[in-house]
């Protein structure tokens, strides 16, 4: 069984400190048995972070048809809904990959995410906690669940982000804010994240992934920063890079011929 004070050792000794602003992609059951569940992880962070500190979490929901920050639930698992139902959490109004924020700067951190035309956008929370130093932590997941890396992409101007989702095309989503509804406009769709581990060797290469273990679990740190400088120069030298293989994706496929398409100028880089 592992505690809050063990959480809070490992938490330090892969490299967070008080006044850390972090967002954590989780997996509760990797690590194990843990004493009092998704709480005491979350007031681990909390307390490593301290008063200064800032905790982000992905609390997306994808496609729902109608979105509520307030009442809908968080689909990255029980960390994630966690921190989004947390005393004084602040959730964006994105209505397909928002986030949740506790501590100061969370106002700021996820004002207008709905109004950057896309949930991992530039300019959206990830890409402004990157420019604010803030750090990734991976905690019992893969490259696979860091969605800062969809940040890179955007930053790249990978062209397949313009694609809507799913076969009606829809490019905007109705969401409730304070029983009023606002119909948000989507211009961005972050598409599959399987090939994402393509990433971890040259972050590696670069010296900026720290790792520990947790319980079962192992964790990566890494600066959004140099996650997304990386992951820009990546797609640069191939823009298929993180596109997986699969014939069943429903995005990578067509990803592969939009680029194909455009084979002399495939990227638009905006960073």
């Amino acid at each position: 069984m592992i505690d809050q004070a063990e959480l809070e050792r490992q938490f330090r000794g892969i490299g967070l400190q008080t006044g850390d602003k972090v967002v954590v992609h989780s997996s509760l059951r990797s690590i194990g048995r843990v004493e009092g569940g998704a709480p005491t992880v979350v007031r681990a962070l909390l307390s490593v972070l301290g008063p200064e500190g800032l905790l982000v979490a992905p609390t997306f929901n994808f496609r729902e048809p109608r979105f509520d920050p307030d009442a809908t639930p968080s689909r990255m698992g029980v960390i994630s809904e966690t921190v989004r139902t947390w005393p004084g959490a602040v959730r964006s109004w994105q209505p397909t990959h928002t986030v949740a924020a506790i501590g100061p700067g969370a106002e700021a951190l996820t004002a207008g995410h709905h109004l950057v035309g896309g949930g991992l956008s530039i300019d959206s929370p990830l890409d402004r906690l990157a420019a604010q130093g803030g750090w990734v932590l991976l905690l019992g997941v893969g490259h696979n669940r860091n969605s800062t890396i969809h940040v890179g992409e955007a930053q790249a101007g990978v062209p397949h982000l313009h694609v809507p989702y799913g076969p009606d095309g829809a490019t905007s989503v109705p969401i409730s804010v304070k029983g009023e509804t606002i119909k948000v406009a989507l211009r961005e769709f972050p598409g599959c994240s399987e090939a994402f581990g393509a990433v971890e060797g040259e972050l590696r290469r670069r010296g900026h992934i720290r790792d520990r273990m947790v319980g079962g679990a192992s964790m990566q740190l890494m600066r959004g920063a140099d996650l997304i400088r990386t992951v820009v120069d990546l797609l640069r030298d191939d823009p298929t890079i993180l596109l997986c293989t699969s014939t069943a994706c429903s995005r990578c496929p067509g990803a592969r011929a939009m680029l194909a398409s455009n084979a002399g100028h495939p990227l638009s880089p905006n960073a």
